[in-house]
């Protein structure tokens, strides 16, 4: 099909269902007030280029007739569904959940909710509230898919659902891509959850699959047989999402060895590119933030981004093991803010299983406390540009590959809730301050202020200026800091990979990038790093090799150089 541009005002809040009906506040080429709304589903219309078109909805007593368009190739460009259909059937996303006492019991609730599903190649522009998931068939796709968020709200309104997804079969899929941008001057917010693991174990191979289970796997695999049988071998081969295998260490609390699943508020099963000049803010109700199989990427160095989760912020999934994996991220941004919950279990604030590539912008990392980092990558980090302050309990490798000099601090004397750590230069100018809103270890900060010379760590005192989630890139004063010294450096020792299809310090493939802060009123920025290999905690920093140990607090900080790290930081006296 030809590329189409499609302007559809989701009301979503789409979502008044009264006897029968939604309430969809349509933008057409004028305001429409809910109030002069009120038609049936088959009735909903959007707009192509030219002419507006009937959009079609499928309930589920329309599954049949759903189906059958499916298997002819007679789906609209855009339809509206009030199921997820995976390729199987409606009520095939049976979650473990659901199996609390008796994994024999199927008499289930069904994974139900309306879906706005895309179809087709072409620009979107969505606007508008809207209450359920947009689903984005990638199979077969014969171009790109350009969805412009122009002023939205999508929340998926459940702990089990993401807001946004984008699917295909193949994690490798490079044909076309899709990309999302929040138009200039826009506002747009999305809230979601996840899938949840879906049983994959074809019930004509249940026998087959018992040996990839032992111990308390095995004891769950023999509860949950009827559960694990829900599919047969040809329904799997049909179903449209990635699917997943299990590691055999994965493999416990009942998962299925085979599954698919998403885990953010946008997933996507491949590569997923995020441009325009708007604000975009993520909020995950279940998992994480924004999570691919592929590579992500923001790229322009434009763009104001906020992303709070449950888990990772930003993850890039797919362990390099994988074969075809395709797993860098690449951040180029004006701003991107992206906090952990302090109530969630776990979760890094940015965290590849490939590469990450930071090229600008301001950039505010901030891990959940206990065993997460700032910034996380498994094939190593490269700093370019940018502003960037990351905090966590993990210390993971920068690559002196980068291009901007960057300091990590691993303190002896934990960083608690509302302290405030300052760095200043030799001329008692203020680099950066930031006031904490949980505990920490360790800290990286990179910038264009870096430059080499001697600087002066400070905790606590009296600070003024303007920050954004406790980070003060500009400080009109500070006073009455209590001094920090360290007693272990190494400067421009540790070394990086390179990553796959890339040069050091360069976005890996056609992925490239520039960043900056966030979209808050007094928001001003640049960029943050992650976790590659060889993950240092608070507990051993002090002891790597990679640290040379002065004996004695020092309390002048020497900046020389790309990579610059500081150990064992504590209050200082002279001596």
């Amino acid at each position: 099909m030809g590329k189409k541009t499609i302007i559809v005002s989701i009301f979503l809040s789409i979502c008044l269902i009264i006897e029968g009906f939604i309430v969809y506040n349509l933008n057409k080429e004028k305001t429409v007030e809910l109030s002069d709304v009120n038609v049936n589903l088959t009735d909903l219309t959007y707009k192509t280029t030219g002419d507006y078109v009937d959009v079609t909805t499928y309930s589920q007593d329309d599954f049949e007739s759903f189906l059958s368009d499916y298997k002819s190739g007679d789906l609209p460009d855009m339809y509206i569904t009030e199921f997820v259909f995976d390729g199987v059937g409606m009520y095939k996303t049976y979650d473990l959940d659901d199996f609390i006492d008796d994994g024999n019991y199927l008499d289930l609730d069904a994974f139900k909710t309306t879906a706005l599903n895309i179809n087709s190649s072409g620009t979107y522009v969505l606007s508008g509230d809207f209450k359920g998931i947009v689903l984005v068939d990638t199979n077969d796709l014969d171009g790109d898919v350009n969805i412009n968020f122009n002023g939205v709200n999508i929340n998926s309104d459940s702990k089990k659902i993401p807001a946004i997804y984008v699917y295909n079969k193949d994690i490798s899929y490079t044909d076309h891509k899709v990309t999302i941008s929040a138009l200039d001057g826009t506002d747009n917010y999305i809230t979601g959850g996840k899938f949840k693991k879906i049983s994959l174990v074809g019930s004509d191979e249940l026998a087959s699959y018992s040996s990839k289970y032992s111990g308390e796997a095995s004891d769950w695999y023999n509860t949950y047989t009827n559960y694990y049988g829900v599919y047969t071998s040809d329904q799997i081969n049909n179903i449209l999402f990635a699917k997943v295998t299990a590691d055999s260490e994965d493999l416990n609390d009942g998962d299925p060895y085979y599954f698919y699943k998403g885990a953010g508020a946008i997933s996507s099963d491949i590569d997923l590119y995020f441009e325009g000049a708007g604000y975009l803010e993520v909020t995950s109700i279940g998992k994480e933030g924004i999570e691919t199989k592929g590579n992500l990427v923001f790229s322009g160095g434009i763009g104001d981004y906020v992303v709070n989760a449950n888990d990772d912020c930003l993850n890039t999934t797919t362990k390099s093991s994988v074969s075809g994996a395709r797993n860098d991220l690449v951040i180029d941004v004006n701003s991107l803010v992206s906090i952990v919950d302090l109530d969630a279990d776990e979760g890094d604030a940015i965290d590849s299983n490939g590469s990450l590539t930071i090229n600008g912008g301001t950039i505010i990392a901030i891990a959940h406390p206990g065993s997460d980092a700032g910034l996380d990558s498994e094939s190593g980090t490269y700093i370019n540009g940018g502003t960037i302050l990351a905090t966590g309990d993990m210390y993971d490798q920068i690559l002196s590959d980068s291009k901007q000099s960057f300091m990590a601090l691993s303190f002896s004397d934990r960083v608690v809730k509302d302290d405030i750590i300052t760095f200043v230069d030799s001329n008692n100018n203020v680099i950066f301050s930031y006031k904490t809103d949980r505990d920490f270890s360790n800290l990286v900060y990179s910038s264009s202020k870096l430059s080499d010379g001697d600087y002066s760590l400070y905790k606590n005192g009296t600070i003024a200026g303007n920050s954004v989630s406790g980070f003060y890139n500009s400080v009109d004063s500070f006073i009455d800091g209590i001094m920090l010294g360290y007693t272990g450096n190494n400067m421009g020792m540790m070394g990086g990979q390179v990553p796959p299809d890339g040069q050091p310090g360069q976005a890996p493939n056609d992925m490239q990038g520039n960043t900056s802060l966030e979209k808050s009123d007094d928001m001003q920025g640049n960029t943050p790093p992650e976790k590659p290999d060889g993950m240092i905690s608070p507990d051993n920093f002090n002891q790597m090799d990679i640290f040379n140990s002065t004996g004695s607090l020092n309390n002048i900080f020497t900046i020389n150089g790309i990579s610059n790290l500081f150990s064992g930081i504590t209050v200082y006296s002279a001596q």
